[in-house]
């Protein structure tokens, strides 16, 4: 009886145990769900979008087959192809007269510039006169049949007035410019008459001017290194295109002749033309070009698609999406284009700079 009643006991005291647990446990749940009604809402995190890398862009182009020409163009001017420069080779006395100004025709042989040389012409002239009186007298003794002596002393008379003469005759045509050739006077001087003479000092100047050639003068001297001498030159006037042949290159100057003018002759070529062009003058200026180098049917690309660093030659090749780098041996070189003689195959795409 007693173990019955110990045991409802127990079962009440579980029911208002469990009812107590279910309490509880509706309070956290809804004392929760009040605590996140005052939270602030989160927002959705959206997924970055999804963006393309850039494509890069190339200049490209295509390895090709074709023919690759090295020349010197450039305009020479026409100078005379016999040219002489006059000059007195001592100094001494004063000038005393020009004859002829420039552009004059002159003979071979003219005066052109003498020297004052006060009494020497009369000198001469006595001198001549003396020689004259000296074989008469000389004849006379000769025909006289006088004595060997006298005849012999006269004989070296004449031979001394002689060496006078010619020593006169010298020193006249010392102070004396005359044109070694038919043709026109190109230069004349600064100095006029009464200036002091200065030896070797460039008085005048006369040239052939019916036959002439191209003389052009290079900035440097690499550019006409290449330059040999007999290359065929195309040559063009007033848009006539005339033949022409290089006839003097700096390896081709006389020693003697380079010294006199170094700063010229080592940056110039001369230029032969098959015909003159309709009333050409000294100066006109003359329009040519000379290959140097010329290959068919190799393979060329444009000059800025070659990459040059520490000696080695290579371009940028495009494969694809994919650039690599190719070294290459290079041929003929221009200013414009490139022979490839290795590493490259027609149809390649170089990447230009």
């Amino acid at each position: 009886m007693f173990l019955n009643w110990r045991m409802a006991k127990l079962r009440k005291a579980q029911q208002k145990y469990s009812k107590l647990v279910t309490s509880l446990s509706v309070c956290v749940i809804v004392s929760t769900l009040s605590a996140c009604s005052f939270l602030p809402k989160e927002e959705a995190v959206l997924a970055p979008p999804l963006v393309e890398p850039a494509k890069v862009e190339y200049d490209v182009v295509d390895v090709k087959t074709g023919s690759i020409v090295k020349s010197l163009k450039g305009a020479g001017s026409l100078t005379p192809v016999e040219n002489h420069t006059l000059s007195f080779s001592e100094s001494g006395g004063r000038i005393k007269k020009f004859h002829v100004s420039e552009g004059d025709v002159v003979k071979k042989g003219q005066l052109l510039v003498e020297v004052d040389t006060a009494t020497l012409s009369f000198d001469t002239k006595q001198a001549e006169i003396d020689l004259k009186k000296a074989e008469l007298q000389l004849k006379a003794l000769q025909s006289q049949s006088g004595p060997q002596l006298t005849i012999d002393i006269a004989k070296l008379d004449v031979q001394s007035v002689k060496n006078r003469v010619q020593y006169m005759r010298e020193q006249l045509a010392k102070s004396q410019l005359k044109s070694p050739i038919n043709g026109i006077v190109t230069f004349v001087g600064e100095q006029k008459a009464g200036d002091p003479v200065q030896a070797f000092q460039s008085i005048v100047q006369v040239a052939d001017t019916s036959k002439l050639q191209v003389l052009y003068t290079a900035q440097s001297v690499d550019q006409i290194a290449d330059i040999k001498l007999g290359m065929t030159a195309n040559l063009m006037s007033n848009g006539k295109a005339i033949t022409g042949k290089v006839v003097q290159t700096p390896k081709d100057v006389p020693l003697d002749i380079m010294e006199t003018n170094a700063e010229l002759y080592q940056k110039s070529i001369l230029m032969s033309l098959a015909e003159l062009p309709k009333d050409a003058k000294v100066g006109d200026l003359i329009d040519f070009e000379v290959i140097t180098q010329q290959k068919e049917k190799v393979l060329v690309i444009p000059k800025n698609g070659l990459r040059l660093a520490m000696g080695r030659n290579y371009v940028q090749v495009l494969d694809g999406n994919t650039k690599r780098e190719v070294d290459i041996e290079v041929g003929i070189s221009t200013d414009t284009e490139v022979e490839v003689i290795k590493g490259l195959s027609e149809g390649d795409k170089v990447i230009l700079k």
